[in-house]
């Protein structure tokens, strides 16, 4: 498939998809490893501030903040990517009381930060889409179900009933979403059919989380997102958001070979799994801020992964489940289709040739009932509670558990250097050679990662033997 150009001039015209972020900060902040040196900073109402300062802060590139590591392994390209950023869509934490007592900077204030792992087979093609083209189906789809959403303080969410009285606005407006996800359902059956003629994806219907009382969910914008992303994808259609593309050539003889079937119907290669992270933060604090208090939202399909760290006890809470065909959620589902489950040579389960029962793309097993319907899982992190998330794909964790990626971080520095010691060992210990990708973003209890539980020796002979093992292979040699 022909990959669509990301459009960099829409971003930056109504700012939106953004990979840096403009914070207002203790200068202990800055470089929080080594001890920072005083500096004097001018603050919002021109007094003289040692204590903070204003800084863009480049999420890609921040290693303290922010580590990403991506490797090929044995195979001869990367079919991996991953992305990073401030994602434009209004903030889904629930406000703290004391939030309005913060000041923060002009034109700053509570954020979502989306971080994203994607993992595709059968080509690049899927995953090169996500990462181009995700975070803005999720803004674009936001703004249609909650043109004039606000974040609203926690009193508000939390005294919301579900028999308040509708305003002929909000009524209109939910209309409309609504008439969306019926018009999403019913391509789905038309185009795909099978499996997708009794779809019902659940499109949360949780008023106001973050937003509006009587507008989607974050929970209906993440599933239509996907579900629109997906279809998009899988019928070559170009994003409705993106401006058209100018008009082709003539061409100036005709093709030396007549068109076959496959270039007429031409379909998209491969797929990919994906899991993304949406962290919205409740105060114009940074996320790493031991006290900001934030909520997370986890939208997932397939295999890559997505740990927390909790501080208290030093153990990995995970936020995903391995959407494979031995899942008793995953096989309940589709039951119906019980005839496409077959082993593969090693003994693994497999949902007609995939080992993956939810992915984007797979357009060849879309009827049987491959979905990109995402599971979804909201967490609220509470000031210090969890020291940081790590995002993997299937290269890493399909060799280690989950509280050996954990243990592997805690020993590290900085983000950045996690995200590489985890790649790193990955190569030394596996024999696999797959794409290995890792993501590690800084929460507010990195400094305190070893000090719960048995710090990071809890999985350290396991972590020897594997080494051992390996040695005793002879090891082999993985490719950045």
């Amino acid at each position: 498939m022909t990959r669509i150009p990301a459009v960099t001039g829409l971003t930056q015209q109504r700012r939106g998809f953004r990979d840096y972020f403009t914070a207002h900060i203790p200068g202990s902040s800055l470089h929080p490893d080594p001890p920072p040196l005083k500096t004097t900073s001018v603050n919002r109402d021109g007094v003289n501030d040692r204590a903070t300062t204003t800084v863009r802060i480049p999420l890609k590139t921040a290693k303290h903040h922010f580590g990403a590591t991506r490797a090929r392994g044995t195979r001869p390209y990367n079919e991996d990517n991953y992305q990073a950023g401030v994602i434009d869509i209004p903030p889904f934490s629930r406000l703290r009381e004391d939030a309005e007592d913060e000041k923060a900077a002009p034109g700053q204030g509570p954020a979502v930060f989306y971080f994203s792992v994607f993992d595709g087979h059968g080509g690049d093609a899927a995953s090169l889409f996500l990462k181009d083209y995700l975070h803005l189906y999720i803004e674009e789809t936001s703004k249609l179900m909650n043109p004039n959403a606000e974040p609203r303080a926690a009193e508000a969410i939390a005294a919301e009933s579900w028999d308040v009285e509708e305003t002929d606005a909000q009524a209109e407006q939910r209309q409309k979403r609504v008439d969306m996800q019926v018009s999403l359902v019913n391509a789905w059956k038309d185009t795909v059919g099978g499996y997708f003629r009794r779809f019902k994806p659940d499109f949360g219907g949780v008023r106001g989380c973050g937003f509006t009382s009587g507008d989607g969910g974050v929970e209906a914008v993440l599933t239509y997102a996907f579900l629109k992303a997906d279809l998009d994808f899988i019928t070559n259609t170009r994003p409705w958001f993106l401006p058209p593309p100018p008009p082709a050539p003539p061409p100036e003889a005709p093709p030396a070979n007549p068109p076959t079937e496959e270039t007429v119907n031409h379909k998209p290669k491969g797929g990919s799994t994906a899991t993304a992270v949406l962290l919205a933060t409740s105060s114009a604090k940074p996320f790493w801020h031991p006290g900001q208090t934030s909520t997370l939202i986890t939208a997932h399909l397939g295999d890559t992964r997505a740990l927390l760290c909790r501080v208290s006890d030093g153990l990995a809470s995970p936020l995903t489940t391995n959407h494979h065909p031995g899942s008793p959620s995953e096989s309940a589902r589709l039951r119906r289709y019980a005839t496409a489950f077959v082993s593969d040579a090693f003994g693994e389960e497999r949902f007609g040739i995939l080992a993956n029962t939810r992915s984007l793309g797979d357009v060849n097993q879309k009827r049987l009932g491959v979905t990109a319907e995402p599971e979804l899982t909201v967490k609220e992190l509470a000031p210090n509670e969890f020291s940081f998330v790590v995002l993997v794909s299937d290269g890493i964790s399909a060799v280690l558990g989950d509280q050996e990626i954990v243990d592997v971080v805690k020993e590290c520095a900085t983000p950045e250097q996690a995200s590489k010691r985890l790649v790193e060992f990955v190569d030394e210990v596996g024999d696999v050679g797959d794409n290995a990708t890792a993501l590690v973003v800084r929460l507010g209890g990195w400094e305190k990662r070893i000090e719960g539980g048995e710090g990071a020796q809890g999985t350290k002979q396991l972590r020897d033997w594997r080494r051992s093992e390996a040695a005793d292979r002879g090891g082999r040699g993985r490719r950045m």
